[in-house]
């Protein structure tokens, strides 16, 4: 039997020694592998780099050595190999290469630095580099859009054209050229005398009709509704001049008569309008009348003034399905403004004739006509807004009614028309329905209209220092009614404010603070009204602020509580000095000192009080006020008691205030000895002794 050892010469060891030579030739196979592939990505990269790498870096050398000569930057990590099966126990093969040689048979030559054989030649370069790795090409960006050349004005005019409406610029012009040509008829002609009276009338009716039969010929063509509505207004606009001429300027028909033949023709014109459904006829109808009415009747006088109250009258059914408001402004602005003109006319002094009661009635149809025709278009109207305020501006001319009428008569009109208008809201913001419900914002811009109209009566009503108390009073009743109101709490609590500040200025105007230092001048102004002014000053103000606070931030609070103690201050003194005045002369001036100093520590004892029934802004609020009051107090009862009062005057104020010092005092301590409990928030857990409130 041979042995491995009879193989190799007897020696044991060398089989162990072709055992390792076999597993070293299979680790240089596999770091040759690995030592050309870092050689390859070396190559990818230098490649990569290229020209850009170049020619960032110009200082670079340029590499001479071939990549197979170089060994890879830092150590190389082998990877793991499997190791090699034992050769069998066997005889070795016929011709076994040199251990030296590091080489098995059917393989190349060892690879890499680690290779003994001739280098291998490097691998040819790629064209270019991977179009991933490649610099990026940004698409040229797209040139500005140039904007489109102007149109020049033929092109416009002729766009205007197709639209129409050069058709209806021509179609208005014409409308208003004819017009006044058949004022010039009526007027001039009668004044030259080219004409009888007779022809001239007749003419008028006869081009009127024949123009109102044109229109509705020209309506029937498929292209002559511009035409027809044009002609139409201008026979309508004709007829109705001429009756106003054959009322005014011939005197042929009665008043009452031509102002029934003036809104029939108006009505018929209306009825044209509705039917076509052009909102521009009825402009055409009535715009013409108000510019050119005033021609007829030689001014503003109160016939043309009826005549625009019948055309506002007889235009009203024309918004029943239709939310035409130009022609409802234009309609309800027809009577509106020669009313006005006539109330400033009346209030500058150039008003010569007596026309109160026809001024009255007629700004009274006017209101309930704006009025009625808000309330009607309000379910389907999209101008809610705008046909409140127009049925608002209606009640303008109300505002001059003192000038006009007698002050009986004006404060009658003035109150008939607040009650009115605030009826209308409160009825309509109560009662409310599926297919009506008032807007609050509607509601307020009328419950604003009424308050201005009564401010304006009291004003026409009194004078003097009884109309301050008359507005303050006013004032008062609206804080207090906006706490039940919450539709249009803002706006009456808002307009109280406006309206207390403006009876409040008044009444400082009549008796100014320094006034209350000085007896004389306060005998001179002393009255039942400042007494009465005073009060109301002091009850509003504290019901304005009550509403602010109740409708506002705390911040706003501080300030109206802070705006009302100082004018409930001014308002004790003043009501204590001019009673005090009133009653008992220059004694009783200093009576009344007496009396304010005490009221004022009655006061800051009351906001004491206050304060301890409540917490928060308005306990810090109500502190502070009170320490402050006490401070006033005793700054008055020094500098200017002390030196103004004697006798026994003197005595009582001193010892009437310390004594109210003193009980505020001692209810304070007590009042705040019975907070200090166990389990308080003002006692410390755990302590006997409580913590001292801040």
């Amino acid at each position: 039997m041979t042995t491995s050892s009879s193989t190799f010469g007897g020696d044991p060891g060398a089989a162990t020694l072709a055992r390792i030579s076999t597993e070293f030739d299979a680790i240089a196979r596999q770091m040759s592998t690995v030592s050309a592939e870092f050689a390859e990505l070396r190559r990818i990269v230098a490649d990569v780099e290229g020209p850009a790498g170049d020619a960032a870096r110009p200082d670079r050398p340029v590499q001479s050595k071939p990549l197979q000569q170089e060994h890879p930057a830092g150590p190389l990590t082998p990877p793991t190999v499997a190791p090699a099966p034992a050769p069998p126990m066997g005889p070795p093969p016929a011709n076994p290469q040199p251990a030296t040689q590091w080489a098995s048979p059917g393989r190349p030559p060892n690879q890499g630095s680690y290779a003994y054989g001739p280098p291998i030649p490097p691998a040819p370069s790629r064209p270019g580099p991977h179009p991933a790795y490649g610099p990026m090409v940004r698409p040229p960006a797209a040139p500005p859009q140039p904007r489109p050349p102007a149109r020049p004005l033929s092109e416009r005019v002729a766009a205007a054209a197709e639209r129409g409406l050069i058709g209806k610029i021509l179609a208005t012009a014409g409308v208003g050229v004819t017009l006044i040509g058949i004022a010039l008829l009526l007027v001039l002609a009668a004044q030259a005398g080219i004409l009888r009276p007779e022809f001239r009338v007749a003419g008028g009716a006869m081009l009127a009709t024949a123009l109102v039969g044109t229109a509705i010929w020209l309506r029937r063509k498929p292209d002559g509704r511009i035409g027809a509505i044009a002609t139409a207004a201008t026979g309508i606009a004709a007829g109705y001049l001429d009756v106003l001429a054959a009322t005014k300027i011939y005197e042929w028909l009665p008043i009452v008569a031509g102002l029934t033949v003036a809104g029939i023709v108006a009505a018929g014109g209306l009825v044209l309008a509705y039917r076509w459904r052009s909102e521009h006829l009825g402009l055409l109808v009535v715009v013409p009348l108000i510019v050119l009415g005033p021609m007829l009747t030689g001014g503003l006088d109160m016939t043309l003034i009826a005549f625009m109250v019948v055309l506002a009258a007889a235009s009203a059914w024309v918004q029943w399905g239709r939310d035409w408001i130009w022609l409802h402004t234009v309609r309800l602005a027809a009577p509106t403004i020669p009313l006005t003109v006539v109330g400033l006319a009346a209030l500058g002094g150039t008003s010569t004739t007596n026309t109160g009661f026809q001024f009255a009635g007629a700004a009274l149809v006017v209101i309930v006509l704006g009025f009625a025709g808000a309330l009607v278009a309000m379910p389907t109207t999209r101008f809610r807004e705008l046909f409140a305020g127009l049925a608002s501006a209606t009640t303008i001319p109300v505002l001059f009614a003192g000038a006009v009428l007698d002050t009986a008569g004006a404060v009658a009109l003035q109150a008939a028309v607040a009650v009115l208008v605030i009826g209308v809201a409160v009825t309509c913001s109560a009662v409310r329905t599926e297919h009506f419900e008032l807007p609050d914002v509607v509601a307020q811009i009328w419950t604003a209209t009424s308050l201005v109209v009564l401010f304006v009566a009291i004003l026409v009503c009194f004078d003097g220092t009884v109309a301050v108390s008359a507005v303050l009073g006013l004032a008062t009743v609206t804080a207090l009614v906006a706490r039940a109101w919450s539709a249009t709490s803002l706006v009456l609590l808002a307009g109280s404010t406006v309206i207390w500040g403006i009876g409040f200025a008044a009444l400082l105007d009549d008796m100014p603070p320094y006034v209350l230092a000085q007896a004389r001048l306060v005998e001179d102004n002393a009255s039942l009204s400042i007494l009465v002014g005073s009060m109301l000053a002091a009850v509003g103000a504290i019901a304005i602020a009550v509403g602010w606070t109740r409708l506002t931030a705390g911040d706003l609070a501080r300030v109206a509580y802070a705006a009302a103690g100082v004018v409930v201050v001014y308002a004790v003194t003043a009501i204590s000095v001019n009673a005090g005045v009133l009653f008992a002369g220059a004694d009783g001036f200093l009576g009344g000192h007496v009396v304010a100093t005490t009221c004022w520590v009655v006061l800051a004892g009351a906001a004491l009080a206050f304060a301890r029934r409540h917490t928060g802004n308005e306990r810090t609020a109500a502190v502070t006020g009170g320490l402050v009051l006490v401070a006033a107090a005793m700054a008055k009862l020094f500098l200017f008691d002390l030196a103004t009062l004697d006798g026994i005057f003197r005595v009582l104020v001193f010892i009437v205030t310390g004594l109210i010092l003193l009980g505020l005092g001692a209810w304070y301590a007590r009042a705040l000895q019975g907070e200090r409990v166990p389990g308080s928030p003002t006692t410390t857990p755990g302590a006997d002794t409580p913590v001292r409130p801040s």
